[in-house]
Formats: C-alpha cells, structure tokens, sequence
C-alpha cells in the first residue's frame, strides 16, 4: 500500500496557451488540480498518478540483473533520501518499479524524475534511458522508450516524458525501468557500470482530446494528394485516443516500425505478424491507404541475414544472402497482397557521401549481372517484389534527397538507370526530415520536378513525401527550446510555403502523396534524435492532439484569437561563443569583425514593430568588444542602445549609446539601413580567459519622429519592466582566437604542376586530429582573384588507396568554403564541400549542388604522397579585405578503410554540415605585395593630394602614367571612379 499520493482531478478547460514543464499547452487542452487521497497499489483500475521521493523506502522498486537498490540519505534531490543503484554489471542492469496494479491500461501519462551520478568513473556527461518492458501472456517482452536525457556528472537531472499504456488485452504486466544506452557485454567499459541515484518520481495522468470542430485534413487536400500519417500499433486500440484522431485526420497509414526487418523476422524462418496485421485490419477497416515499410535496409536487418549459418562470425554467401532476400519479400507481400497499395521495397541505399550506400547487402551481393554497377540487390528486391505483388506500387526512398543535389542526383541516376533496364520501380519517396529554417522550399520544388521528369519514361511514375517532419531545431548543437509564438509562427509560415509548393506540384502531377511523420508532437522520433532527450515539436498537432500554427497555415485558416489572460512571461537564455581578437574602433569597421558570428536582438517588450539588431562581440585580456548593427527605418536623435556588461561583481556595468555617441572607444556611424556601433568596453573586476563566461543583456530603443518610444527588443530579459536585470542575462562564453590566413591575390594554373606564384602564398597545416595521429597529413596554401579561390594540397601519404564504394573512405583532400562567412549552423547557399581524391576524382556537395562546371582540380603523384590543386568558384566576386570561412581536411585510407582524418581548424567532425567551426581567409593583394602600398597612384612612397590628383587625370585620359595595383584601392580589378572617391576618403583622413 502506498503512502498518501496526489490525484489529477480534472477541473478546468483551458483557452489559450501557457508554458507547463518545458512544453506549449494549446487552446482547448484539458489540465488538472492536485487533492490528496490514498492510493492503494492493488487498485484494479489503475490511479491516476503515483509519487516517491523514497522518505519511507523503496516501495516495491526492485533492481533489474545483479544491480542493486537501496535507501540512500548521502545524495538527495529534496528530503533525505533517495533510491542507490549499485552493483552494475551491463548497461542494461538498473532500477525497476512494476505498475501493473497502479497504472490503467489505455490511459497516458506524463513521467519525471530525477537522476544523479557522482561514481568516479563516470564521464563528465552520460545518458540516460527511460523505458517501459511490457511483458505478455506468453512471457514474451517489448521495450518501448519514454525518454532519454543527457546528465552532467555531480547534478540532478530530470527526465520526462510521455506515455500510453497499451489496452491489450494480451499485456499482462508493464513496468517502468531506468538503464543506460545498450553496449556488448564485451564493449562495455567502467564508465557505464557506475553507480547512480534516482529521486522525486512523479507520475500524471493527462487526458487528450482532439478537437472535432475543425477541417479534416483529408477533406481539405482530398483535390490534390491522400495525407496520412506513421503510427504505432497502440496508437490505434479503440481505448486510444489517437485511433479516432488519425481516422478524423488522416486518410492514409505507414507503420513507423513493425514491418521493417528485424520486427517482422526476429529470427530466421520466425515471422511476427501481430502489429502488422493489426495496421493493415485497420486501414482496410477505415477504408485508408496503406505504405509497407520497409523490405530492404541496411538498419534494423537482423545479422543472420548477413552471416554463415555455420560460422556467424563469417559472411553469409552471395547465394543464400539473396535467398533469404527472396523469402522475406515473397512471405511478407504474400501475407498481405492486395491490402498495402505502396511498398518502400529499398530504403536509404544512397550514400550520404557519393554513389551507393556502403552496405553489407551491396558489398555481399555485389555486381552479379556484370554490367559495372553493384546496384544488383536493389534490382532483385524489386524484381522479387513485382512478382509476389504485380499490382503493388514499388518505391525507392531516401532522405536528404530534397535538398542534397549529390545525393539526390545519385538517387535519379540509379533510377533512372533502373527504368530503362526493366526494372519494375514505381516512384520515388523523398523522406523529407526538414527543419524550419532549411532547406529553402525552392530546392525541394527543383528536386521534385526532377524526379517527375522520370515520367518521360514511366508515365505512371510517382513522387511521394513519406516522412514529413519539421524540427524546430537547426542543428544537434542547439540546446532546447522553450515553445512560444514565434517559434510556432515561424513554423507555420515555413509549413505554409511547403504545402502551397505541394499543392502546385500535384496540380501539375508531380506529386502523389504526402505523410508525415507521426500525428502529432507526442508521437515524433525527434524527441529522441539527434539529442537524446531534447523535445522537438516537428508536426502539425502538438502533444495533446491540439491544432498548432502550422494546421491553421496549411489549411488556409487564421490562427484562433481568443482573448486570453497573456501567460507570465519567462526569460530564455542564450550563450554565444565570444572570440579571442582586438579589433580596432575608428572610422571604418574592423574587418576582423567578419569573423564574428552575428546573435539577434529582437524579442519587442515595447510595441510589435521597430528597430532590431544583429550583434557581434570579441574580447581580450582587457576589454569586451560590441559591433552593433541596427536595423531602424525611422531617425531620430533619441533612439538608444543599452549595453549591460558583467562588472565581476554579479551585477552590470551599463553604457548607453545613441546615434551621435562618438568617442575614442565608442563609434557610432549612420548607414542606410540605421546604424551601426562600435564599442569598447572595459572588463572590471574580471579575469578573462578562455572557458571565462560573462552575463551580457542589450536592450535596442526605437523613437519615432516626436520623440515618442515606438518599441523596445532586447537579447534575453524580456521579464524586467525597466532595467535589465543581472540574474536574467545571457551568457558571452570567453572562447579562442580563432584561426586566421591571409590569402594573396593571384591566379594560378590548375595542371598539377605547381606554379611560381604558389611560393609566396601562406601556408596552413591539417593539425586538427580527428581520427588517428599517425596518417595522411598536408600542407595548403591558399590564393585568390575574383572568380576563385584556390587551393594547392601537398599531402604527405606513403600508402594510396581509393578501393572503398564511399568517397570520402579514399584517399583524398577536401576544401570546405563558407563565403560570406556567416558560420551558420547547417549549410547556407554559399557553403560548399569540395573533395577530389589523389586520382582527381572529385566528389562534395555544394549546398546541395557542386559546380562541376566551375569547379577545377588537378593531381599529380609525388615522392611523399600526391598533390592536389583546386579552383574553387565564388558566388561573387572577391574583393580586398573579404573574409570568407574556409577548413580544410585530409581522409587517409588503408585497404579501403579510411584510418585518418586531420582538418586546418574544425575538431568536431561537423564540417560536412555546418561551417560554424571552420577557419577565415583574409583576401590581402597580390603575392608580390611588397611593392603595394594602395593609394601610392604615382609611386613615390607617400599618399597624399598629388596622388588623387593624378588618379583623377587617368580616369579623364587612360594615357596618364598610373601604379595600378596600387590605384585599384576595392581590389575589383579595375580602375575607376570608386576608387578615386576611396583615395578621396584616405585623403582627406590623412
């Protein structure tokens, strides 16, 4: 029997939005009050809550394997106590608490609780699983997840999420457990058999409903595409709420996961059909189109496809590896012919890299009718699918493909290559994992047309969107956010633009249909990926089946306005990294500030509409640098800036800015879009260093013409009414200098000889080791005109090897280019990757397109590896004094295994992605710049009057006598009348 427990009691409906545990609550979501009453565990029915923070014991919680739980009162969250989990021998081995008798079947609930670890040998962060073991009649198990988190070592972190019990009938016990992510018992290491403590269990019942007052989904878009949704086999018992839900939504279905591989076929010859049938009754029985996923995967396979059955430790052979293909399509399509419409018969077979995806099934299978491709399975598997099911529709899915122009132009070319030989594919899926800031919906548009463009061949061939989500994130590196208008409407419109792009599409017959992944934001694998434990808000409806922005946007309805009591407002904070450099204030910006990654000030705690900024900050031993650029339409000599500073007291020191500040460490300069602020500000009382962190807050004040404030954005502290308050700040993380070459201008031959004019250049080493210390290493110089940016390699490798399928296995160079050096966190338009291996095969992705037609390189072998030259083209053209983002890495192979990967700069390995970690490339005069003194016009060694008199002459009459490398003062290669009022500016300076 439990101690006394607190029960939901439903009381209120609530109208309009507020912020509960991290999450948005929506219109119409039904909440709950706390009452005390007693709770007895043997309760039939189920409770509709359960809390332990182990003050009394344990509570019947028992340890999974050899762990051990005891009562603890050395570590606690709150109280005294807490529950000890010691003895751990495997990853799996933890806490456990059944609830058979607590929790009701079909109900949902919300889980939290709270994990510490301080065992010495733990890493400084571990992660940590939430899960259910749900066990039925005949004994067997299912571990499905409810949440995972990352904790630091020494703090307590909370874990939550949510979940239904399943009201099968089958289920005979279901309990909560806590454990490790999964490691062979021969892998494991000390540092995931740590002790760990647990406190502050809190288990709610939520009640979900959706709303049956507003458009269908299937009704609004029955003219262009069906619109269905991935679901679970629990999500559609008749207990569930989400089984009338999707059926009101959604007018089509594809399991999220039990008709791939490994939960049809567990073991040889085994099948488990159970969840599958019960997707398939219930498409069938609600009258909704069905897609199979998936037939062929080099995930979630079960090894004995690949092994001997004699030796496991031995591949299968090409032979059986192929028969076993067989019969698992052939039983699976057999069982349900006639009943799934769609097949995803092969999914993810291209290679995020370049060609085909490096597979056990392509490198057992190989290239068995000789024609040159290894492509043979993919053929197969569908061949075999035809057969079992000719009137079946046969699609070919993969993600990124909507955007990766490399990958997507791999996947057109293989199947294009697969119509014209017979093979019987039917369409393309593009999964579409997308968030909302990227990719551009113009690029999803071209890919679409390009694999419709397929119809000139099949003209029944479709193109499907099979795995809409859209993150809320723009990368792994963003910590997690805290729901609230403007993500929500920022998504909505991104939704918006997607789905009037779709709706044209299929308008044209380009487009067949479109699912999304999971049907609401309480049923997204996103939760969980790519950073455990980080909620995501991906889909239409949110976690209580409500109706979001992004519904209303697509649908083509305002989003509701109820009036509402506005929820209390709360800080969410930032940290920005702060680079280690002195720039210089005066006049003319700093170009080191080109190396800064800009923040947004602009969350309005006055008026709706005004000024904004984006802000720049370095820093060095003794001062913290500010480069303001603020966006303001309306001028007036009241407008202001705040700057709140860290004074190493816990409190700020305060600057206030306004348009005509100008003094020797505060500039302020009027350009066309506003204006702009440099300052210099002392750091008092604080010892900066790398890793150093200081609270920083900005407030922009916008006036109109009368003098009155019009609006009012700051960076973090939306909560304080007047001044910005130290203890809501953001936080400015002290970090390095950050690497820095100058590039001279000149223009070299790409031939694979090496120039004279390549002798001057400077030179960057790959010293970033990512894998291996010992490998292939190289030395870069860098030029640069206009058009160009160039790259000569000279790699240092006694062993060349280009055997992997993958090319970035081989042995070869990359150049990684961000040219307006924006250090955003995915790719931009002007990012790119550039690879060419030591045979000059070139390979990469240009945000999604390489510029084979621009884009130059040339190889030559040497004594002590191979050489590599580039010509890497620039969107626009180049100038002095630009600074562009640029890294460049070196892969060492061995016998087709790459061993090595060394870089210039980026020590996350994510330069692939994101240029935020990359290099900067200063673009200074030419290689011979010892006689450059720009402004120097008649080379006598000065710059003065006589030097913009004659430049002015020579713009007259061509004829006059001129240096012009030293006239050409904005390094655009000509000589005209912007230089001259350059010269003029110098001048007058001087």
């Amino acid at each position: 029997m439990f101690t006394k427990k607190t029960r939901l009691k439903l009381i209120s409906l609530i109208i309009g939005a507020s912020t509960f545990s991290g999450m948005y609550i929506p219109t119409n979501c039904i909440v709950a009050s706390a009452e005390t009453v007693s709770v007895k565990e043997n309760k039939s029915t189920g409770a509709k809550d359960y809390n332990q923070s182990f003050e009394d014991g344990l509570d019947n919680w028992n340890a999974r394997g050899s762990a051990i739980v005891s009562q603890d009162s050395s570590q606690h969250k709150d109280g005294s106590s807490s529950l000890k989990v010691t003895g751990r021998t495997k990853t799996w081995e933890g806490p456990v608490k059944d609830l058979t008798n607590v929790l009701t079947k079909g109900k949902t609930y919300h889980f939290s609780l709270y994990i510490m670890y301080n065992d010495p040998n733990g890493a400084s962060n571990q992660i940590f699983d939430l899960k259910f073991a749900n066990t039925a009649a005949d004994k067997s198990e299912k571990y499905v997840s409810v949440a995972s988190v990352k904790a630091t070592k020494g703090n307590w972190t909370e874990i939550q999420g949510d979940y239904t019990i399943p009201s099968d009938a089958n289920l005979s016990k279901y309990s909560l457990y806590l454990e490790l992510p999964y490691k062979s018992n021969d892998s494991i290491t000390a540092a995931e058999k740590i002790d760990f403590y647990l406190d502050n269990v809190a288990i709610k019942e939520i009640e979900k409903n959706y709303q049956k007052d507003i458009p269908q989904l299937r009704n609004v878009f029955n003219d262009y595409f069906p619109i269905g949704t991935a679901v679970t086999g629990t999500e559609l018992d008749s207990t569930d709420v989400h089984s009338d839900f999707i059926k009101y939504q959604y007018n089509a279905l594809v399991p999220g996961n039990c008709m791939k591989p490994d939960a049809l076929q567990p073991t040889e010859g085994n099948f488990k059909w159970d969840e599958a049938d019960k997707v398939v009754q219930f498409a069938a029985d609600n009258n909704m189109l069905l897609r199979g996923h998936t037939l062929v995967w080099h995930n979630q396979t079960p090894d004995w496809f690949f092994q001997d059955p004699s030796d496991s430790t031995k591949p299968a052979s090409r032979e059986l590896l192929l028969k076993r293909l067989k019969t698992h399509i052939e039983t699976v399509m057999a069982r349900y012919k006639g009943k799934v419409d769609y097949w995803d018969v092969a999914n993810e077979v291209i290679s995020d890299s370049n060609g085909l995806r490096a597979s056990k099934w392509k490198s057992i299978v190989g290239d068995v009718d000789g024609d040159g491709y290894d492509s043979d399975y993919i053929e197969l598997a569908f061949k075999y699918a035809h057969e079992a099911d000719p009137d079946a529709k046969l699609i070919i899915n993969d993600y990124n493909v909507e955007w990766n122009a490399t990958k997507r132009d791999t996947l057109y070319n293989l199947t294009k290559r697969m119509l014209q030989k017979g093979i019987p594919v039917d369409g393309v899926g593009l999964q579409m994992h997308i968030n909302m800031y990227f990719p551009a919906v113009s690029t999803i548009k071209e890919s679409i047309e390009k694999f419709a463009s397929l119809k000139s061949i099949n003209p029944n061939f479709a193109v499907q969107v099979t795995e809409l989500d859209m993150s809320i994130y723009s990368s792994s590196g963003e910590s997690e956010k805290t729901l609230n208008d403007y993500i929500l409407d920022t998504q909505a419109s991104q939704y918006k633009a997607l789905f009037d792009m779709f709706k044209t599409e299929a308008t044209k017959g380009n487009l067949g249909l479109v699912m999304l992944w999971g049907n609401s934001d309480d049923d997204t694998w996103l939760d969980s990926f790519p950073v455990a434990g980080r909620k995501d808000a991906p889909l239409l409806f949110d976690r209580y089946l409500q109706a979001k922005p992004a519904y209303y946007s697509i649908v083509g309805l305002p989003k509701p306005t109820i009036p509402v009591t506005p929820p209390t407002p709360t800080v969410t904070k930032q940290t920005v990294n702060t680079i280690n450099t002195t720039p210089t204030i005066g006049d003319v910006v700093d170009k080191k500030w080109q190396m800064a990654i800009p923040f947004s000030v602009k969350t309005y705690v006055t008026g709706t509409n005004g000024a904004t900024a984006k802000v720049k900050t370095m820093w060095d031993a003794n001062n913290l640098y500010v480069f303001v650029d603020v966006t303001d339409a309306t001028v007036d000599d009241s407008d202001t800036v705040n700057i709140s500073l860290d004074n190493g007291n816990s409190e700020y020191n305060k600057y206030t800015v306004n348009r005509n500040t100008n003094t020797d460490t505060i500039k302020t300069t009027k350009i066309s879009t506003g204006y702009q602020i440099q300052a210099k500000l002392p750091l008092s009382n604080t010892q900066a260093a790398i890793g150093a962190k200081l609270t920083f807050d900005m407030k922009i004040n916008d006036y109109d013409s009368n003098g009155n404030l019009n609006s009012s954005v700051v960076w973090i502290d939306n909560v304080s009414k007047d001044a910005l308050a130290f203890s809501n700040g953001g936080t400015l993380a002290l970090s390095k200098e950050p690497k820095l070459v100058e590039a001279k201008k000149g223009t070299p031959t790409i031939d694979g000889s090496i120039d004279d004019i390549w002798s001057s250049a400077n030179v960057i080493s790959t010293d970033v080791i990512l894998k291996d210390a010992d490998t292939a290493k190289a030395n870069v110089k860098l030029l640069w005109d206009e058009n160009y940016v160039y790259a000569l390699y000279e790699v240092t490798d006694h062993t060349l090897n280009k055997t992997a399928g993958n090319k970035y296995d081989q042995d070869s160079v990359e150049a990684f280019i961000d040219e307006n050096n924006a250090k955003a966190p995915s790719y931009d338009s002007d990012d790119a990757q550039y690879r060419v291996n030591y045979d000059n095969e070139q390979s990469g992705t240009a945000n999604g397109a390489i510029k084979n037609a621009l884009f130059k390189s040339a190889t030559k072998l040497t004594d002590t590896g191979y050489m590599v030259e580039m010509a890497i083209p620039l969107n626009n053209k180049g100038s002095i004094d630009q600074i562009i983002g640029f890294d460049a890495q070196v892969n060492d192979a061995i016998a087709g295994v790459r061993k090595g990967v060394n870089l210039w700069c980026d020590s996350s390995n994510n330069t692939w992605s994101t240029m935020v970690n990359a290099g900067n490339v200063l673009f200074v005069n030419s290689a011979d710049d010892s006689k450059v003194l720009l402004g120097d016009v008649n080379d006598d060694g000065k710059i003065d009057i006589l030097d913009y008199i004659q430049l002015q002459k020579y713009i007259l009459n061509p004829e006059n006598v001129i240096n012009k490398t030293n006239s050409d003062l904005n390094g655009d290669s000509k000589i005209n009348t912007a230089d001259l009022f350059a010269l003029r500016k110098i001048c007058m300076n001087n």
